[in-house]
């Protein structure tokens, strides 16, 4: 059923000329929700009536939506063992090695806007290097090209020489600030996205002494987030932690999918390592976060609790996934975890997919079930979570 899924569901969306880029595996960050390439001078609604937040970004192209997509083709030859996916995915490392990564710095850089990199270097984030990783972790995990692995080593060790910050003892989000704002943030996906978007992946294959490095640096980065950002009064993770506002219920990146996927990763790292305190630690929050999470009514997640003590209905598509996941992965230990999945499943298929077009909508009405009124694919949204 997987299988016919991503077949059927998802790869037509993404196996189509104007999906490739120009050249191939300059893969575009925005394209209509039919799959074709948006026009200035007629743009499709969907993109025409987006929130601000995405119309003003049309004339930027993304580094990490580059590399999300070339996730996708490697998940897709992964799933099918279909050839032309695995070129399409080796195309996007190609591309992101000869003009998104920077020899000289060891940086990447985020986005082209009108043809223009940037931004500079002491302003990229943390969480956009990361996703600039992802496509590369994927592709060398399928194939093990060394040459790959250079850079993604090149680009963790930037990562991890000049954004850790000591004083705070974990990762910043940015470098340096002209208006003295950026770099003062801590942000629990300065973290959480070294793990999810290319650490975990990779650390059990890597060659020596890396892969000891790389499980050491696994840990600190759970126990961070456990230490730093994890709220036991809630059993949630805050998305922000550098202002008062951020421990609070409605503030930013304060939902059930950075608490799930949180929860995963410290699972994850828990078995690899052997550290049975992580593995304990989010087996026990992750039980309770799928119970609170799951409506019964429906059979489907919510996306977050909400400041008056109720629950937002409204399925975000990744959050969804990353339920899904959470609860997938404690399933393999302990089955009655799985208990909500055949129901959140069959939501997924039924509401999530958009039959007609195919991919999935990234937001569905928890209340009417309908989705389909914002772009499919933006700045942040491609087939990365879908195929996850």
């Amino acid at each position: 059923r997987w299988l016919e899924h991503f077949r059927e569901d998802l790869l037509p969306f993404w196996n189509l000329p104007d999906a490739w880029g120009e050249p191939r595996g300059n893969f575009p960050t925005f394209r209509c929700n039919d799959g074709h390439l948006p026009s200035s001078a007629h743009p499709c609604p969907e993109i025409a009536r987006a929130p601000g937040w995405i119309r003003e970004n049309q004339d930027c192209e993304f580094v990490r939506m580059k590399s999300r997509q070339t996730y996708f083709y490697a998940v897709a030859y992964h799933l099918t063992g279909d050839p032309g996916m695995l070129a399409l995915a080796r195309d996007g490392v190609l591309y992101l090695r000869e003009h998104a990564l920077e020899k000289e710095s060891g940086s990447a850089i985020s986005y082209w806007r009108k043809g223009v990199a940037g931004p500079p270097l002491q302003e990229r984030t943390s969480q956009d290097l990361a996703y600039a990783q992802l496509g590369m972790a994927m592709y060398y995990y399928l194939t093990r090209d060394e040459a790959v692995l250079a850079d993604v080593l090149r680009l963790k060790a930037h990562i991890f020489e000049r954004y850790w910050k000591a004083e705070w003892g974990m990762l910043r989000w940015a470098i340096r600030d002209e208006k003295g704002l950026e770099d003062k943030r801590q942000e629990l996906v300065a973290q959480l996205d070294q793990i999810n978007a290319y650490m975990l992946l990779l650390a059990p294959i890597l060659p020596e002494p890396h892969r000891t490095q790389w499980k050491r640096d696994l840990v600190k980065l759970a126990r961070v987030m456990i230490e730093r950002y994890f709220a036991p009064e809630q059993h949630l993770f805050w998305g922000t932690i550098h202002d008062a506002r951020g421990r609070a219920l409605g503030s930013r990146h304060t939902d059930f999918g950075h608490t799930a996927k949180a929860l995963w990763m410290i699972e994850r790292i828990g078995r690899l390592t052997g550290e049975k305190s992580l593995v304990d630690f989010a087996t026990r929050e992750g039980r309770l976060v799928l119970g609170r999470a799951f409506l019964a009514d429906t059979g489907s997640w919510a996306s977050r609790p909400t400041p008056d003590g109720g629950l937002d209905t409204g399925k975000e598509w990744w959050i969804y996934a990353e339920l899904d996941q959470l609860a997938a992965t404690l399933a393999l230990e302990d089955p009655a975890q799985g208990r909500y999945l055949p129901r959140t499943w069959a939501y997924w298929m039924r509401f999530m997919v958009d039959h007609e077009r195919h991919e999935i909508y990234g937001w569905v009405d928890g209340r009417t079930h309908k989705g389909g009124e914002g772009p499919k694919i933006h700045q942040w949204k491609s087939g990365y979570h879908s195929a996850e």
